[in-house]
């Protein structure tokens, strides 16, 4: 695939250069709402139930631990943590309505385990929430969390010892500024300003005082996940001429990096709050 043209983008060409997930990813041995690596297209980014394992198995939850999900999305990840692991989950994201939310964990026989709340973090929680034996976010830290004063609010909501595990996309080395060809995204809020490089996570989290990082760094198949996602859903579309058109600045982006910087991957980040913050 050329990856300056800005012609239009075949099917050939997308499902020739971009790789799919294989149980060599680890596929088999993270398990999988229904069986499906995308969670039936209801994920609304790249990595869906793969991620989420990734996370929880970072953050080994007890059953009746009490975890902060945020940033949720439509909330899958909350019913994956409460059912799976038996865990009570506070729910919260900026855009999903919270009763959307509250009926999918019923629908899955986690209602009684899920508290879904809608609103910015940046703003706080209720007081009446209290602290949390793990935070967990998936695809959404680069939102609000590259400021110190979040990395201490969200500290605050920890018990001592508690984890913060997020994973997320990212760029494979931190940038000075964002390309032209990065600074096109089809209309969709890809909010690559937000966007940094897993070093740069960990220092970034080290530097605050408040944890200690117990691993950081790029996923393994980290790309593949952004490749396998645009298989998937051009596969859902039939590879139809308006999902190419529509795709077109991300598949450029994607294959971008498949030979040169930037890249666009994945990290994963856990850290576990020290016991005096003071």
């Amino acid at each position: 695939m050329n990856r300056e043209s800005r012609k239009q983008v075949t099917a050939a060409e997308v499902q020739r250069d971009f790789r799919r997930l294989t149980p060599e990813h680890g596929l088999e041995s993270h398990g999988k709402p229904d069986g499906e690596i995308h969670g039936d297209d209801e994920w609304m980014a790249p990595g869906g139930p793969f991620l989420a394992q990734l996370i929880a198995d970072r953050l080994s939850p007890k059953r009746g631990d009490r975890i902060l999900d945020l940033g949720c999305g439509r909330g899958q990840s909350s019913v994956f943590l409460a059912t799976r692991y038996g865990v009570q989950v506070v729910s919260v994201d900026l855009w999903i309505p919270a009763e959307e939310r509250n009926a999918r964990a019923m629908a899955a026989g986690a209602g009684s385990r899920v508290i879904s709340l809608q609103g910015d973090i940046g703003r706080g929680l209720p007081a009446e929430f209290g602290s949390f034996d793990a935070i967990f976010c998936q695809q959404a830290f680069h939102c609000f969390g590259t400021t110190r004063a979040m990395l201490r609010y969200l500290a605050s909501l920890l018990r001592p010892g508690g984890r913060l595990c997020f994973a997320q996309g990212c760029f494979r080395h931190e940038l000075d500024g964002i390309p032209a060809l990065f600074r096109e995204t089809g209309g969709w809020n890809a909010d690559y300003r937000g966007y940094h490089s897993p070093d740069w996570w960990r220092d970034h989290i080290a530097a605050s005082g408040l944890f200690e990082i117990l691993a950081a760094g790029e996923i393994e198949c980290g790309q593949i996940l952004w490749e396998d996602d645009v298989l998937y859903h051009g596969d859902r579309a039939g590879w139809s001429a308006e999902f190419l058109s529509d795709s077109a600045w991300l598949i450029r982006q994607i294959a971008h990096g498949q030979t040169d910087s930037p890249s666009l991957t994945h990290c994963i980040v856990c850290a576990e709050r020290k016991a005096s913050t003071q």
